[in-house]
């Protein structure tokens, strides 16, 4: 059972969080759009971001909220307002699109559906069915990266890999805050992303699946036992590969440099 004083902060945050989200509804700063297909690392961004800013970060989904835990590290940042979403919309005009490889993003969203209850896919047989039961709601990240690129030629959007978020999280923030029109010291972009590291809330959420223990050899055991590679590689089957280059990913996967070859399906 939590303590009152727990309890009294978790409250007096939550209330933080709902004054300064009312506010900024009406706010007149800069609006940067942070769209990517499911599990592509949003929420990394957004940390990072509630770190340098100091404050909550936006979504356009209730309850969808990064809450700053330190003290601001720039002022510089001030002006903007960085709004996650999934989706486009024709107001949306400076965006920052991240994109992951698409085959290790698709299993991972499996995975949140699977822990919220969506389905039942989790042998390690089922994943053709599972990555053919996402496309057919409306989840293939072929379709995603490709209304992406669709909304580039109309809108100022920058691109950024997953990937190089992950590896390479200076130059990359570098890049975003650049596309932003801010300059900001090596010192304090590294500052944040050191901040960034110890935090837990993140892994310490049910909702995000680092606490759940999954079957042995099912397709979510697999997941996390090889979270830090390309897990799609000991999940994807040649019948879920074929599938996956048939509906149209092999094209994206060449174009952001996830593979040299359009038989990769074929391997």
């Amino acid at each position: 059972m939590k303590s009152v004083k727990e309890i009294n902060v978790k409250l007096r945050g939550f209330i933080e969080d709902r004054f300064y989200l009312l506010n900024a509804r009406w706010s007149f700063k800069k609006k940067i759009y942070l769209i990517s297909y499911f599990r592509s690392g949003s929420t990394l961004l957004r940390t990072y971001f509630s770190i340098l800013q100091g404050r909550p970060q936006l979504s356009v989904y209730k309850g969808d909220v990064i809450r700053q835990e330190d003290k601001p590290l720039t002022t510089a940042l001030d002006h903007i307002n960085l709004i996650k979403s999934h989706t486009f919309n024709p107001k949306y005009r400076d965006i920052v699109y991240i994109i992951r490889d698409g085959r290790n993003a698709m299993i991972s969203d499996l995975y949140m559906e699977f822990l919220w209850g969506g389905h039942n896919f989790s042998k390690l047989g089922d994943i053709s069915e599972g990555i053919r039961y996402l496309s057919e709601k409306g989840h293939f990240w072929g379709d995603h990266v490709r209304e992406a690129l669709y909304e580039s030629a109309k809108k100022n959007v920058l691109f950024i890999r997953y990937e190089d978020l992950i590896n390479d999280p200076s130059d990359t923030l570098k890049k975003i805050l650049n596309f932003m029109g801010v300059d900001l010291p090596n010192d304090t972009i590294g500052e944040c992303i050191g901040l960034a590291k110890d935090r837990r809330s993140y892994f310490e959420n049910p909702h995000n699946g680092y606490t759940y223990e999954p079957e042995e050899d099912s397709i979510y055991y697999l997941l996390k036992k090889h979270r830090s590679e390309d897990y799609w590689k000991v999940i994807f089957d040649d019948r879920t590969k074929r599938y996956f280059h048939e509906r149209g990913g092999t094209e994206f996967l060449l174009r952001f440099g996830y593979e040299e070859s359009e038989d990769w399906w074929k391997r």
